[in-house]
């Protein structure tokens, strides 16, 4: 929904990549440059040539439903939905097929939120748990580079930060409704201090979908208070969210090219999901040097789902009803000492998780069939980092440290005679990020940086998974182990005025031996080693203080290294162009607006099948009044069929028909062309 007035945008496209964006920067004020203040907390620049730094102008300039959808800012980053909007998205980032996130880590305020052994898939993330509307800026990172990165960075990481910058500080209360044109609602409910200290969030949702099966009811809560204030600071973060939702599933192509069915129908009106999670964030700092943060959480996710017809079983049918509960806990403590020209960076923490998963097979009344999976585990991760910064003079930066990750695994899964297994992993990650500045408007930047994706819970049982759907690549019988990857970047940043920003960067990844969650068996398979090779390029300009143009390219090569076989599903080609306009302080009224184009190239699917290519065009348009404004959301502009999930697998939906073990393409609609009006006022 369209969001409350937003803080100024920056004053150039971007920092200087060694400033702080939240402060000026005095060594370019001293060479006349343009300077940028930004009254918020500190917020280190990204460290590499690829880094992005949404400002909370860019990340309301482009329509979104969800906090998710923001991740379409990012140049290169895509994500699609094979479900409903409840369900969590599939991401796609410099090759790799990152699923519900197992290659994506992200966080709120520096805290994961990845689910460890979620039983849909590793890595599971679904942000329903944070109000879009307080969203001021999220920080992303492509690749494995900063010590801070921890599981499922492989292709990268973003860490979405929240507060209330936006709010007019005459008026400290906002109400808005939305309404849109396939007949969504949301409400929601802002409040905050003049001083932008304590603040509190809530909406509610509900929205029928834009096709069967597709309906979606929800309530959002989060807040925020700020317990010491000074040299030493206590904040308390509280992040609490229910969704209630329906899942179309997927259709074949063919039924919906011969009507048998429309592209935004469903085959039956079984699917259907429920997730509840809250999340309590506890942080202590003092002064710039010194953090500790603490954690814990309680997570329930239920989903039915029928990917494969009456494949397996004719008799009663394929459905699948997954359950998952956890409890977790955590904590970090980050120390930094020194300045210029040496500074020592050190952190300690960990993660633990009690949890139970249960999965069955149901039959068409949705009796139980049998139990596919009964586990419950406890799982728990201690890392610690450290690190050395080096900046002689202005024009050079080196830093560099070691990671290590440990992991231990104790799980017990029924259905397998309730024989317990453990497992104890662990990894080493060195890491590295280098930058010269050639010129006064040209830096050189490089990295280095190893990535690693831990075992799910169910890798320390005696469970051996099969390997529908994923062919020759596919490893058996061999021990779990810690996926790790090695990747580097170069490349170069061009700034030779305030008004114009270009950056390029060629990158590469290397996986000894990769792995990924397959839907039809729902299973994470080991699969032999991958190589990613690519390269982006960003051009932005801001010819008028009121007006942003970016364009940007990413294309990579996903393969196989033995076979050279295409990496499926991840697109080849990724391009996108974007606008944002209008007022640039947050009291200042008038109009505001943006234009989103992004597209992909059509992606290799398994089995040699190829996708459709996929474009959308996105927009928004807000007048903003003293004491009220009015927002419009475009979807779909084009008003385009969109295909936004492909997959190539076996399957068997017609009754009349005999089954056919050979794979097909199934898809998933992507929205149609709809509007969302929302009005809003301050109290």
């Amino acid at each position: 929904m369209a969001s409350p007035p937003q803080p100024p945008p920056q004053a150039t496209p971007s920092p200087a990549p060694f400033e702080p964006q939240s402060k000026p920067n005095v060594e370019a004020e001293a060479e006349g440059a343009v300077v940028e203040v930004r009254a918020r907390r500190a917020q280190a620049a990204p460290p590499t040539a690829s880094g992005v730094q949404l400002s909370p102008r860019e990340v309301h300039a482009a329509p979104h439903r969800d906090a998710e959808e923001i991740l379409r800012q990012i140049p290169g980053l895509t994500l699609t939905q094979h479900g409903s909007e409840g369900k969590g998205r599939q991401y796609f980032l410099r090759g790799f097929d990152a699923i519900h996130g197992a290659d994506l880590a992200l966080s709120v305020e520096g805290v994961p939120l990845n689910e460890w052994s979620n039983i849909h898939g590793q890595g599971y993330l679904d942000l329903g748990l944070l109000l879009p509307e307080l969203v001021t800026g999220v920080t992303a990172l492509k690749g494995p580079f900063a010590l801070d990165q921890g599981a499922f960075a492989m292709a990268g990481s973003a860490d979405y930060q929240l507060g209330v910058e936006g709010l007019s500080p005459r008026r400290d209360v906002a109400l808005a409704y939305t309404l849109g044109s396939g007949g969504r609602q949301r409400a929601l409910l802002l409040g905050a201090d003049a001083a932008g200290a304590t603040w509190l969030g809530l909406a509610w949702t509900q929205d029928p979908g834009f096709g069967a099966r597709r309906a979606l009811r929800a309530i959002t809560l989060n807040g925020h208070a700020r317990l010491l204030d000074g040299p030493t600071r206590l904040e308390v973060l509280a992040l609490g969210h229910s969704a209630r939702f329906e899942l179309p599933g997927l259709l074949r192509d063919e039924d919906v090219r011969a009507g048998r069915v429309g592209l935004a129908g469903a085959y039956d009106d079984l699917g259907q999901g429920a997730a509840d999670r809250g999340l309590l964030i506890l942080k202590l700092s003092r002064g710039a040097g010194l953090g500790l943060t603490l954690y814990g959480g309680q997570r329930r996710l239920s989903l039915r789902e029928n990917f494969t017809g009456d494949l397996f079983d004719p008799i009663h049918g394929d459905l699948r009803a997954q359950t998952q509960r956890a409890t977790s806990a955590g904590g970090a403590l980050r120390g930094a000492w020194g300045a210029r020209p040496w500074q020592l960076k050190a952190a300690l923490g960990g993660h633990l998780d009690i949890l139970a998963q249960r999965e069955r097979r149901l039959g068409r009344a949705l009796e139980e069939i049998r139990r596919a999976r009964d586990l419950t585990a406890r799982q728990w991760t201690l890392w610690s980092w450290a690190g050395l910064r080096w900046r002689p003079n202005r024009a050079v930066e080196v830093e560099g440290g070691l990671r290590g990750d440990g992991l231990w695994i104790e799980a017990e899964d029924l259905t397998r005679g309730g024989a317990p297994g453990a497992l104890d992993e662990g990894a080493l990650s060195p890491r590295l990020t280098a930058r010269w500045r050639l010129a006064r408007p040209l830096w050189l930047l490089a990295a280095y940086g190893r990535g690693q994706r831990p075992p799910e819970a169910r890798a320390a049982t005696a469970y051996q998974p099969s390997h529908e759907g994923l062919g020759d690549e596919v490893i058996m019988g061999q021990p779990p182990t810690m996926t790790v990857s090695d990747a580097i970047e170069i490349g170069a940043r061009f700034q030779p005025s305030p008004w114009l920003d270009a950056r390029v960067a060629a990158f590469a990844t290397w996986i000894e031996r990769e792995s990924i969650f397959d839907h039809v068996s729902g299973l994470s398979m080991e699969l032999n080693g991958t190589r990613r090779l690519g390269a982006e390029a960003v051009i932005a300009t801001q010819p008028r203080p009121w007006l942003d143009l970016s364009v940007e390219l990413t294309g990579v090569d996903a393969r196989f290294q033995r076979s050279e076989r295409i990496v499926p599903y991840a697109p080849r080609w990724v391009y996108a162009a974007r606008l944002v306009a209008g007022a640039v302080a947050p009291d200042e009224g008038g109009w505001r607006g943006g234009l989103r184009f992004l597209g992909w190239a059509p992606r290799a699917l398994p089995h040699g099948a190829t996708g459709a290519t996929m474009a959308s065009l996105d927009a928004t348009l807000s007048y903003h009044a003293p004491r009220w404004w009015l927002g419009l959301e475009l979807e779909n502009a084009l008003g385009l069929d969109l295909r936004e999930g492909e997959y190539h697998y076996a399957s068997h939906w017609r009754a009349e028909a005999p089954a056919d073990p050979l794979p097909a393409l199934h898809i998933s609609a992507g929205p149609p062309l709809n509007l969302r009006l929302t009005l809003g006022g301050w109290l």
